[in-house]
């Protein structure tokens, strides 16, 4: 079962004048479900039993059924559910900043440059329901990095348009990725292309 998805527990009772009480246990937390069941019942896990589980997709739930009749406790039964984290519960990148170390093109250019900027990246993620961030990767300029905070370890090489992907991993082995484009002005630094010496 999904957490978040409603599942139907079923008691099997075998006299209508028994009622339920159904409990659940499930890492280092439980609750009830419900109290005074009949037949059966609807029960939705909530997300927030992803927290129990931060390192896993997956885990086992005990389900406890205590039943009664008039009032006195008659027996009780378990059974097993693993409940999954859906897989739209992924780690969040809430920002990539981007800046030019060179601070002479940073003051008179305002712009990245070919061959001059070398870029700086800051990385802001973070894990979801009890996760958290195991690995980033980025791709930039034809190098990847793996730390949250880099300095490019080159100049940038091309001109144009350059994109930059951003990936991280959380401990439940699930992923997000941010890509950014951003222009890249062209430059070439000055040549000499001729000379000549003449006897004077």
């Amino acid at each position: 079962v999904n957490l978040g998805s409603a599942v139907t527990i079923y008691t099997n009772r075998q006299s209508t004048a028994t009622t339920h009480t159904l409990l659940y246990s499930f890492g280092s937390t439980s609750g009830t479900i419900a109290s005074n069941v009949g037949a059966s019942v609807s029960w939705t896990p909530p997300l927030s039993l992803a927290s129990q589980i931060p390192s896993a997709t997956s885990g086992i739930c005990t389900i406890t059924c205590q039943s009664y009749n008039g009032g006195t406790l008659t027996g009780t039964r378990t059974c097993t559910v693993t409940l999954n984290v859906p897989s739209t519960v992924v780690p969040s990148i809430s920002s990539v900043t981007v800046e030019d170390t060179n601070s002479t093109v940073v003051s008179r250019i305002a712009a990245f440059v070919k061959g001059l900027s070398t870029l700086s990246v800051a990385i802001t993620a973070a894990g979801v329901y009890g996760s958290t961030i195991s690995s980033y990767r980025t791709s930039l300029d034809g190098v990847n990095y793996t730390a949250a905070s880099f300095t490019a370890t080159k100049k940038l090489s091309v001109a144009g348009d350059m994109t930059m992907t951003v990936t991280v991993t959380d401990s439940r082995g699930r992923t997000a990725t941010y890509t950014t484009t951003f222009n890249v002005l062209d430059y070439s630094p000055p040549s000499i292309t001729a000379f000549s010496a003449e006897r004077c």
